[in-house]
């Protein structure tokens, strides 16, 4: 199995993951360093159900524009369904090969979608080609390796997590995205964590989304036995009534930047 599949189903738990608080809290935080302002021009790479290419068109207003581009046709067909915005507009689309023009955005924004690329130094280049000088760039990762995850079973729950790896191309991205971006052109600005803690397993935590989109994911591979997989599953429910749940990790956010040509 090659990562996770784009398909209706998927879609409708993304958007339903996308509005859990933790993942709004993060929402919340990209906007906070985008420091968007009136009348730019943003291009989102992956941009899901749309609710971060809705919050940043809320602030460049009708005088700027704001692009999602997605592989998945059904989270675009949700986005269009949902447009608020004559200025928003949303787009199928390849990130390793965008039909946006050079030198066309202000900014660039691609929220935990790189490390689901094989060809990630390609997707960097697109987003290079495609912001004017002196734009610039955010990108967020997860390392998969910097997920806690309480268990009373820890073998278990490392082998269910080696399994989960396959589900995305880069699953340490983080550790090598500053070099990455120098190496595409881009002048690195720095780099932040923002951290998502739960220490309850409910419906509006980030980790109750995530483990079933895991359990589905590891028992469609089929290298790990269904039983293992249920009880892991169960387990989480279980910690968190007994009040000793516990799951943190850290999104990476890397802001960069396009220098101007030298002159003279």
């Amino acid at each position: 199995m090659r990562g996770l599949e784009y398909t209706k189903e998927n879609a409708k738990r993304l958007e339903k993951n996308y509005l859990a608080k933790d993942v709004a809290a993060q929402r919340s935080e990209t906007i906070r360093q985008l420091n968007l302002s009136s009348g730019e021009s943003v291009l989102d790479i992956g941009c899901g159900p749309g609710y971060l290419c809705e919050s940043m068109g809320e602030l460049v207003g009708p005088h700027g524009a704001v692009v999602g581009i997605d592989i998945s046709t059904d989270l675009i067909a949700f986005c269009n369904r949902r447009k608020p915005s004559s200025w928003l507009s949303y787009a199928v689309g390849d990130a390793t090969k965008m039909d946006q023009e050079d030198g066309s955005f202000d900014v660039v924004v691609c929220t935990q979608v790189a490390e689901y690329v094989p060809d990630v130094d390609r997707v960097l280049s697109e987003a290079f080609r495609v912001l004017k000088s002196d734009g610039r760039t955010l990108f967020v990762a997860t390392d998969w390796d910097a997920v806690v995850w309480h268990s009373e079973n820890p073998e278990r729950m490392a082998l269910i997590m080696r399994s989960w790896e396959a589900h995305c191309a880069h699953p340490r991205l983080p550790r090598s995205m500053a070099h990455r971006l120098v190496n595409a052109g881009f002048r690195f600005d720095g780099a932040t964590v923002f951290p998502i803690l739960n220490l309850q397993y409910d419906e509006d935590s980030y980790s109750k989304g995530l483990s079933q989109v895991i359990r589905d994911f590891v028992g469609q591979k089929n290298d790990v036995l269904t039983d293992d997989l249920n009880k892991w599953h169960g387990e989480l429910e279980r910690l968190s009534e007994a009040g000793r749940y516990f799951f943190s990790t850290n999104r990476c956010i890397f802001k960069a930047s396009k220098p101007a040509p030298q002159t003279g």
